[in-house]
Order: C-alpha cells, then sequence, then structure tokens
C-alpha cells in the first residue's frame, strides 16, 4: 500500500506485515498531483511544483512512473498541457488523465497514456471543466 500526501516528495509506503512507515525515492516537488497504477507501476500525473500561494508556483506537464522492484522513478511522456489537480485512472491497459486546472480555467479535456507506445493521446471532451475530481472506473452490471 502507498500513501501520498498532499506533497507527494513526502511519499511513504507501509505494509500489514511492518505497519511503520518506511521512506522511499521521491518524485519531484510536485503538488496537486494525479495517481494511478498500471502494470505494477506507480503513475504521478502533472501538479504544480510550489504552493499554489507562490505567484511562481509552475504548473506541470511531467509524468512519472515509479518501479517499486526497483524503487525508482523515471521520467515518461509529458501530458499535451500542464494539468494541475488532474484526475487520473486506469481503464483497460491505459491511463487517462481527465480535466484539471491551467492556471486560468478548469479542465474539459481529457486523454489517455499507451505505456506500450509512451504516447499521450486526446480523447473525448468532458461536458463541464473540472478540477480535483476523483476518476474510477466501475463495472457495469
Amino acid at each position: 500500500t502507498y500513501y501520498i500526501g498532499y506533497i507527494v516528495h513526502s511519499k511513504e509506503n507501509t505494509s500489514s506485515a511492518n505497519p511503520k512507515y518506511l521512506r522511499q525515492v521521491s518524485v519531484h516537488l510536485e503538488r496537486g498531483v494525479g495517481v494511478a497504477t498500471c502494470d505494477g507501476f506507480l503513475y504521478a500525473v502533472g501538479g504544480h511544483d510550489a504552493p499554489a500561494s507562490n505567484h511562481c508556483s509552475r504548473l506541470l506537464d511531467y509524468v512519472e512512473r515509479y518501479d517499486p522492484k526497483t524503487d525508482t522513478w523515471t521520467m515518461v511522456a509529458p501530458l499535451s498541457m500542464p494539468r494541475d489537480a488532474v484526475g487520473v485512472c486506469l481503464l483497460g491497459d491505459r491511463l487517462y488523465a481527465v480535466g484539471g486546472y491551467d492556471g486560468q480555467t478548469y479542465l474539459n479535456t481529457m486523454e489517455s497514456y499507451d505505456p506500450q507506445t509512451n504516447e499521450w493521446t486526446q480523447m473525448a471532451s468532458l461536458n463541464i471543466g473540472r478540477a480535483g475530481a476523483c476518476v474510477v472506473v466501475i463495472k457495469q452490471p
């Protein structure tokens, strides 16, 4: 189980076999990052690099992949645009980045990531822009 706090830099993990927190190699100083897993990797998507109150805060298009087997982070293909507070989920074999905030408006755009080709593809837009949304996949009955 991985616990990622407000600042991903302070990511820690814990296991039921050993309940104390264990520090792991940290991702860059992103905040407002979207997180999902795919094929045994943990992905940190978008965010910003300083507290929102900091006028020098920069929105990020970064995407990083954590490999728990080697305890390392690797940069992968960036998003098509910076997205803060982006919703991220896995559907099939692709990650989806949904909405977010670009510093001026709530985004209605969506893109999907193919880990096999390391490419993002634009998808159908939402009807309404949103940020900070929890994006989940449910099985239809």
